[in-house]
């Protein structure tokens, strides 16, 4: 195993949610209960918490719509408030410890009139606190695209649902799961370098603009063209190759690569085949192509699917995969999540953790990590 305690942030209980720690054996060795707390007695976290470079914790908060800096004990360090974006999802601290958020905008209004949301990304500036950048999704994407299931007939329309958000800071991009689009790579200014999601009905953002030119072109194993229009637009799959579905929590591993949750919901336009993966793509940016390295879940089918939420993470030290489907997960005691822990090169389970409560939906991130910061 990756040494360090498994952190599970933990759903199944509301008001608060209450994060907690275990250790190889199962144990809650830490636990975060903020019931009697002045602030936030009601937390709302989303996606969890993670650490930051300085050894504390963060989070965003829904219910207060800012984010909170607090150390081992669950003391406040700092706060920010993100108004007048509504926090929603997922929050990255930046190397120069800035924060890029997903978010929704009050003023966000479709064409067609109606009010919009989860379709903005923002940058806060950590130590000032303002809004340094924002992406508009509504600009760079299509909104009138529905094929994953987007209804623009709502009066709060969910067109895009940014569910995670990463920097690259090879070339100062950043990269943004959109849960009902795919995945999308976009420049500082809000254009769009890649995008990785099948090739079906993409049309023209705001500018005019043919998204149908930065889709990634898939290759097989042997770096060759596929060609197939069915693979193409995701209708069926290749033997090397499978495309993103509803996909959740994208991060760049070591080598460059992007290793994501695949989570599967209406895999090929259908809803046969339940299976979530941990995905591992390789992407050549000048050349817009996209080659599949590896996976691991397609194997262990319903066992581990999961249509909500979930986590993947590369573990540096064992150079292991964290594999976490978080939500209704079919456990042999009742509907949950599983954290599965595997070795890169033979995929051999080396530890495995199944949650099952009151509540199927059990978390949105797992992560191993040191009690204290390397």
């Amino acid at each position: 195993m990756e040494p360090g305690l498994t952190l599970v942030s933990y759903r199944g209980i509301l008001n608060p949610h209450t994060p907690f720690m275990i250790d190889a054996f199962g144990k809650i060795r830490w636990i975060l209960d903020y019931s009697n707390h002045p602030v936030l007695s009601e937390l709302y976290y989303d996606v969890g918490i993670e650490r930051l470079q300085n050894g504390n914790f963060y989070f965003g908060e829904s219910r207060t719509d800012a984010i909170y800096e607090i150390d081992l004990c669950g003391e406040i360090i700092n706060s920010w408030d993100v108004a007048p974006y509504g926090f929603h999802h997922h929050l990255q601290e930046k190397p120069n410890g800035n924060f890029l958020l997903t978010t929704s905008s009050n003023n966000s209004v479709h064409l067609n009139g109606n009010a919009t949301e989860k379709d903005q990304i923002i940058e806060i500036d950590r130590q000032g606190g303002g809004i340094v950048n924002v992406w508009d999704l509504r600009e760079s994407l299509n909104e009138n695209r529905t094929v994953w299931g987007a209804n623009v007939g709502s009066s709060l329309i969910d067109w895009a649902h940014g569910n995670a958000v990463v920097f690259d800071e090879s070339d100062n991009t950043i990269i943004v799961s959109c849960q009902r689009q795919g995945l999308i790579k976009l420049d500082n200014e809000n254009n769009v370098v890649w995008i990785l999601a099948p090739h079906f009905a993409w049309g023209e953002n705001r500018r005019g603009e043919n998204l149908s030119d930065y889709l990634l072109a898939p290759l097989d194993a042997a770096s060759s063209p596929i060609s197939d229009t069915d693979i193409l637009n995701g209708y069926t799959n290749h033997a090397d190759f499978e495309w993103n579905w509803y996909q959740h929590a994208p991060e760049l591993m070591p080598n460059g690569n992007i290793i994501l949750f695949d989570n599967g919901n209406w895999r090929n336009y259908t809803d046969t085949e339940k299976y979530s993966r941990a995905v591992e793509y390789n992407i050549n940016t000048n050349q817009k192509t996209v080659r599949q390295i590896w996976q691991y879940g397609k194997e262990r089918g319903i066992e581990t699917f999961s249509s909500l939420v979930s986590d993947v993470d590369y573990l540096p030290h064992s150079n292991n995969i964290l594999f976490s489907p978080g939500s209704r997960v079919e456990n042999a005691n009742g509907l949950g999540g599983k954290i599965v822990e595997v070795d890169y090169l033979t995929k051999e389970v080396v530890f495995e953790a199944r949650l099952s409560g009151a509540s199927s939906f059990q978390f949105h991130r797992a992560e191993r990590l040191n009690l204290y910061a390397d």
